[in-house]
């Protein structure tokens, strides 16, 4: 439903059912009710000011941030413009879930983000400010699929250019990290099991491609590196059947990749070669900017590519100096995928 349909009395209406109006110290609040919360989610009546009301989000238990009437710079989203949702963008925050929260409702009429779903890791309560514990795996839809969410920003992927339009993003609740530090945080099982589950019911409704479920990094090389080299993809391919990666029995194995898909496109590569690495890379979907004649951010490519790929699980290695297993993983990934 538009925002420009809805109306105080509808929202009244609402909060009369999921959620109530509170005296706070900011005047009345919205919160949602004990109630209204499913078992173990009392945490989320903390909200400020946001109230939620339990659904089922792409089959998987969740809840729906109700639309800010009064307030229409909180709903941080506007149209997609006719774009049809094509791609699958995973993010991780930086911050812990209040901060995501509060960043992605935040009353301000510029430089506003967001994300399609927000999905939590464990967070110890905080007694000292009377703050109840999070536990892992909660989904939380923050923009409507229909609507465009701003999590994206400046991105490629082959010749598409700003995919906000046309993708969903899945938030991770995670402390994050930089590809140079080389120190990232593990995501919790239960997250990754909430985020697989919705994720592979969102691909398959929306006939999502593999190669079109990409990590922030794919898409932003240089300007952001989440979800991380510690994001798990092959547990989402392997699991849930999302996204694209190698069967056990492919890696490391040229002959089966020939066997299953065909000779087709590059030839097996033999040896270390950063021009040819980097050609497979162009040909499997990161973009690669012809102004960029002097290749400044051909590094930035290479370590996001071995992050959600050939070097996925081992931060130490998502680097720009090329091994085999790298070239062996491009050339792979474009056979199978027939790119």
């Amino acid at each position: 439903m538009h925002l420009k349909f809805l109306s105080r009395n509808w929202l009244l209406f609402f909060m009369m059912n999921c959620g109530h109006l509170e005296n706070g110290r900011y005047g009345m609040e919205a919160v949602s009710p004990a109630s209204a919360l499913r078992a173990g989610d009392a945490f989320l009546k903390q909200l400020h000011n946001t109230v939620v009301s339990p659904c089922v989000l792409h089959g998987v238990e969740g809840y729906r941030v109700v639309p800010f009437v009064d307030k229409p710079n909180r709903n941080h989203y506007d149209s997609r413009g006719g774009s049809a949702v094509k791609y699958l963008i995973m993010h991780y925050t930086v911050c812990d879930f209040w901060h995501t929260m509060h960043l992605f409702t935040e009353d301000k009429d510029s430089n506003r983000v967001s994300a399609h779903f927000v999905i939590t890791q464990e967070e110890a309560a905080a007694v000292a400010i009377g703050r109840e514990a999070v536990p892992a795996g909660r989904l939380i839809q923050l923009v409507p699929d229909e609507q465009r969410a701003w999590h994206a920003g400046v991105s490629n992927w082959k010749n598409d250019v700003n995919l906000n339009p046309c993708s969903l993003g899945i938030e991770h609740v995670n402390q994050g990290g930089e590809l140079d530090s080389k120190h990232f945080y593990p995501f919790n099982k239960d997250q990754i099991h909430t985020s697989g589950k919705i994720s592979h019911n969102i691909v398959n409704q929306y006939t999502i491609d593999p190669v079109h479920v990409l990590g922030h990094s794919d898409i932003a090389p240089g300007r952001k590196s989440d979800p991380g080299p510690l994001f798990p993809w092959g547990a989402l391919y392997h699991n849930h059947q999302v996204g694209a990666w190698l069967d056990t029995e492919e890696i490391g194995n040229p002959d089966m990749i020939k066997k299953k898909y065909g000779l087709r496109g590059f030839p097996c590569p033999t040896k270390s070669d950063r021009g040819a690495l980097l050609s497979m890379l162009n040909s499997y979907g990161y973009y690669r900017d012809k102004k960029d004649k002097e290749g400044h951010l051909d590094a930035k490519i290479i370590a996001a590519y071995k992050s959600h790929f050939s070097a996925n699980q081992r931060p130490d290695l998502c680097d720009a100096v090329i091994r085999e297993n790298d070239m062996y993983w491009a050339w792979a990934l474009n056979v199978k995928y027939k790119q």
